[in-house]
């Protein structure tokens, strides 16, 4: 790999240390209203997600039964917690999908017992992908790179998507 492209795909993972997914401890302890769930959540992903909440998404996520009713027109940490799980899985699974394992999950833990797994775990992947596995040695160029990237992605949801359709012919 030359070493400018060494260098950069080593600055951009370094850059993931200063980038996580809150813990349930780090969400308001009191309801909020809309404008401020999206706030939060817009805050909460701003550097992993492509895309910003909006009210009408939150609307439409709870119509399909991803999130619970919020009471009175206030939500409170598990609609945080249920709107940042969704925000991220929606990237890569039809919303079915995420509904069915979101339900799957909360039948055997809470919903903070399930969020906090969930954040550890995505904290735990994103701060060591530096010292993954990857074997980024041959490339030489950013576009290849970028290919390699992506192709790992696309065999990660494939490999996650068998799991997935295996656990529900049980």
């Amino acid at each position: 790999m030359s070493s400018r492209i060494n260098d950069e795909l080593k600055l951009s993972l370094i850059q993931f240390n200063n980038i996580y997914l809150p813990m349930w401890e780090e969400f308001p302890d009191f309801q909020v209203y809309m404008d401020q769930l999206v706030s939060l959540g817009n805050r909460y992903l701003k550097d992993l997600s492509d895309s910003e909440l909006t009210p009408s998404m939150i609307n439409s996520y709870v119509k399909k039964g991803l999130m619970q009713r919020p009471e009175k027109k206030k939500y409170d940490a598990s609609h945080i917690a249920e709107l940042l799980v969704i925000s991220l899985l929606k990237t890569i699974y039809p919303l079915e999908v995420v509904k069915n394992c979101i339900n799957e999950i909360l039948k055997e833990q809470s919903v903070e017992q399930a969020y906090n797994s969930f954040a550890n775990l995505f904290n735990d992947t994103l701060h060591n992908i530096e010292n993954s596995s990857y074997n980024f040695i041959d490339t030489s160029n950013t576009l290849e790179l970028t290919e390699k990237f992506a192709i790992r992605a696309v065999i990660c949801k494939l490999v996650s998507q068998k799991l997935i359709d295996s656990y529900y012919k049980k």
